[in-house]
């Protein structure tokens, strides 16, 4: 505890901006000079954008009219190797979109494929970039540091390992930062219609799914439903009823073996992962979530702890989906300058640091001692939330005082507001000393401002 409190001190807003323009200009610099060479290798031989081969693929199949071959293994192959390489080795094994995914890259399949994949990845960095704006706005400590959160954001090596494979999960991430927006704004069908989206990814929407429907938030799940319906109709539009069938079997295959699509354990980095290295495991997540996502305490802290627990518990999470946890650091970033005396301060400070070079805890540590790292800092982040938001409960249910007054107003934030209130008067002990006439005041002072409920 004490190395973290230093830690959190030597974080200054001077020291956070000069080691992050430092970290921006060395790895982007290798990056580049790596990426920059004719063909399709780059310079220490890995084959560039690995994971979009599929994509692309995919799209020129549907262009070709060939839906009925998107999952057959063997005809991605050819149509990789007449459209990319002739000699190309890569190709999906075991292809896991959906129909409506491989005609959302028909356009871009129309393009050579180096060019595509460019095309592809100033997508993914406008969408990461839109991500990072849209919940930063919502963040009110962290507003005054925009040009720190955006050096940052920048040079983080989860964007960079996104970018290194070429993967989709930037799309992901703006689907969640979305949908915490709509949150915050008291939209819940519009939350629900944006979650939706992650229909063509379902393991990131098991967990969330499960909160909410324990929850009962029934505008929520019914926007959701929408969007996934409609992903549904719109790949049986392309594909066919038997291409569909197709599609849910090869769901299913994986569902029963994820270790298909995973060749490298050091690269997965959830709890499935952790235990193939090493030996809770998912069910014990679900349960940490409902109960989370129940509690009275403020939506970015519950929302951040849905998100480590979607990557905790899915059983096919790889490096490149560690982007998500760009919204989670984010809000707690925002939730610990909000909170300086806070007696979690310095531990969720040290969390947070861990988790922004999560994606090295993969390609070296894990490799070398066969303990994934960023699991463990997770799974303790996951603790730890869950401990705050187990304590706002805990006070809501005993003290008198903070209980919501008849006379307020049902848009007012009042229970969110005392939860506010508990959190910053905290003592190490994780106990409250205020007082309920400084609860009331509180309550009265955020009677007029947004709400941001989860529900």
């Amino acid at each position: 505890m004490r190395f973290a409190a230093r830690l959190a001190a030597l974080m200054t807003r001077k020291r956070i901006m000069t080691w992050g323009a430092g970290l921006l200009a060395v790895s982007w610099f290798i990056h580049v000079h790596t990426m920059a060479v004719p063909g399709l290798v780059d310079r220490i031989g890995r084959f560039k954008g690995t994971d979009y081969i599929q994509f692309y693929v995919m799209g020129s199949m549907v262009l070709d009219g060939r839906t009925d071959a998107l999952y057959d293994p063997h005809a991605h192959l050819e149509e990789g190797r007449r459209r990319i390489d002739p000699d190309l080795q890569f190709y999906a094994v075991h292809p896991n979109y959906g129909p409506q995914i491989a005609l959302a890259f028909a356009p871009l399949a129309r393009l050579p494929y180096l060019r595509s994949l460019g095309v592809f990845l100033t997508l993914s960095i406008l969408c990461y970039a839109l991500s990072i704006w849209v919940v930063w706005r919502e963040c009110e400590a962290l507003r005054p540091h925009g040009a720190v959160v955006a050096v940052v954001a920048a040079a983080s090596p989860l964007l960079l390992t996104l970018v290194r494979y070429g993967q989709a999960s930037a799309f992901s991430l703006l689907i969640w930062s979305l949908a915490f927006v709509a949150f915050r704004r008291q939209r819940p069908f519009v939350a629900g219609l944006v979650i939706g989206c992650l229909a063509y990814k379902p393991q990131l929407g098991i967990v969330l799914g499960v909160a909410l429907l324990a929850s009962r938030q029934w505008r929520v799940l019914i926007g959701a439903a929408t969007t996934g319906i409609g992903q549904l109709g719109v790949a049986w539009l392309t594909a066919g009823a038997p291409g569909l069938g197709q599609y849910f079997a090869e769901l299913w295959t994986l569902a029963r073996d994820p270790g298909l699509v995973q060749l490298y354990p050091s690269e997965i980095h959830s709890f499935r992962g952790f235990f193939q290295l090493l030996i809770p495991s998912p069910p014990g997540a679900l349960v940490l979530a409902i109960r989370s996502w129940t509690a009275a305490a403020p939506l970015g802290l519950r929302w951040s702890e849905l998100m480590l627990l979607t990557i905790l518990a899915s059983p096919h999470l790889i490096a490149y989906d560690l982007v998500l946890l760009t919204v989670p650091l984010l809000l707690l970033a925002d939730w610990i300058v909000g909170q300086p005396d806070h007696a979690r301060h310095p531990a969720v400070s040290l969390m947070l640091l861990l988790l922004y070079f999560a994606p090295f805890s993969g390609s070296i540590v894990a490799r070398l001692t066969g303990v994934q790292v960023s699991v463990i800092v997770m799974a303790i982040l996951a603790w730890q939330l869950y401990e705050v938001c187990a304590v706002t409960d805990s006070l809501r249910d005993s003290n008198p005082a903070s209980r919501i007054p008849n006379s307020v107003e049902p848009g007012t934030h009042d229970l969110r507001a005392a939860a506010r209130l508990y959190l910053a008067m905290a003592d190490a002990d994780g106990r409250v000393s205020a007082s309920s006439s400084a609860v009331e005041v509180s309550l009265r002072s955020t009677a007029s401002k947004p709400a941001c409920s989860g529900s």
